[in-house]
């Protein structure tokens, strides 16, 4: 009997074998899977929130408001959220974007995450200069954890910002914990498993794969009872290989030339999520932004149903590399909510997953980057 890669039920034998062949297809939630409800988050920037928009989004069936945290609104901005949020009889979770940060990319731009030895990414930027010798390109604005330095950064800018919002909040969502985009140069802003990828390195690398793990268990510890969510992006997908790697097939073309999204792309993913997961039975989320992501080609498995395939990614990539799944209700699936008629298909392609969350984004969740040189 074919099973079903996502929910290990029976699904039709076209569907799977699309799933295996790499076919590009949106494939189905199954419809079985939406008999429990899950929490629904919506996704919003702090001048956002007054006492009309939090009626609204209540009348839309919300039932909790989370608000980015960062440097630009002010302190007293975030206590009016947190009493218009609890006025309405929502709950109020807090999201911090950690490694995209232009304020200490520039600060600190030795501590920026670099673009791998492949030079795919130039496709994207023809007019951007190629690095000298003594020189290493990197992702601007992208400061990730894994240096020591940053690490740090990050910890006490995380504990700042909380400073800000009145400890009414139910949870923290943290965003980009993985390395930097293109990180082995592909060109594919999911590509966040390497560090320094055959480049010199300008800050202290962190060894391992467990430094999103031990980020995470180092603001739960200075939290307390406070859930910290970290929230995961999928890797460099088969269907974004060459053709020439893979078998002929047509692609998203996201990857370049480079043929390791089924080999060591995927095994240091699936590192990275057993460091994470291993001590730690809680949500998960999973960014599904389809355009934050550019997965908008219809053909190729993107656009507003993008969230099937990124959940069905973890079920595939993670047993063929030995590693375990979660099950769906452990996910806080991230949709977009830019455009209405976008925003529905998603979030109801969201809920059908059996998800046990769904967080709606109605600001921007930029996953770009630009090349900055930097010297050795």
């Amino acid at each position: 009997m074919m099973i079903d890669l996502i929910t290990q039920r029976p699904r039709s034998i076209l569907a799977l074998a699309m799933l295996l062949t790499n076919i590009p297809q949106q494939l189905p939630a199954a419809p079985d899977q939406a008999k429990a409800t899950p929490l629904e988050i919506v996704l919003v920037e702090a001048p956002m929130v007054t006492p009309a928009t939090v009626a609204q989004w209540k009348k839309e069936k919300f039932h909790a408001v989370a608000v980015v945290l960062d440097e630009q609104a002010e302190k007293r901005s975030y206590a009016d959220c947190a009493r218009h949020i609890s006025e309405a009889g929502l709950d109020l979770y807090c999201w911090i974007e950690v490694a995209r940060n232009p304020k200490m990319a520039a600060a600190h731009p030795r501590w920026m995450a670099a673009l791998g030895s492949h030079d795919d990414w130039q496709k994207n930027f023809p007019n951007a200069p190629e690095p000298a010798i003594g020189e290493v390109a990197k992702a601007f604005p992208w400061v990730p954890i894994v240096y020591a330095e940053a690490f740090d950064a990050h910890l006490a800018r995380i504990e700042e910002l909380l400073q800000r919002l009145p400890n009414t909040w139910r949870g923290l969502l943290l965003n980009d914990l993985q390395g930097g985009p293109s990180a082995c140069g592909c060109g594919n802003v999911q590509c966040r498993w390497a560090v320094d990828y055959h480049v010199p390195s300008t800050a202290a690398k962190l060894p391992g794969a467990d430094a999103a793990a031990r980020f995470t268990a180092e603001v739960r510890q200075r939290l307390g009872d406070k859930p910290v969510i970290p929230v995961w992006t999928t890797e460099c997908a088969e269907v974004d290989l060459p053709p020439d790697k893979n078998r002929g097939r047509p692609g998203t073309g996201m990857c370049g030339t480079v043929g390791c999204a089924t080999s060591a792309c995927s095994e240091v993913f699936a590192r990275q999520w057993t460091a994470l997961t291993s001590d730690y039975s809680g949500p998960i989320g999973l960014l599904a932004a389809h355009t934050s992501l550019y997965r908008t080609q219809k053909e190729f498995g993107g656009g507003t149903g993008w969230v099937t395939n990124a959940m069905a990614y973890l079920d595939y990539t993670l047993p063929a590399k030995g590693a375990k799944t979660v099950s769906p209700d452990r996910l806080w699936v991230v949709v977009e909510g830019l455009r209405q008629d976008e925003e529905t298909i998603a979030r109801t392609a969201a809920i059908k997953s059996g998800a046990g969350a769904v967080i709606v984004a109605r600001v921007k969740i930029d996953q770009s980057y630009e090349p900055r040189i930097v010297r050795k």
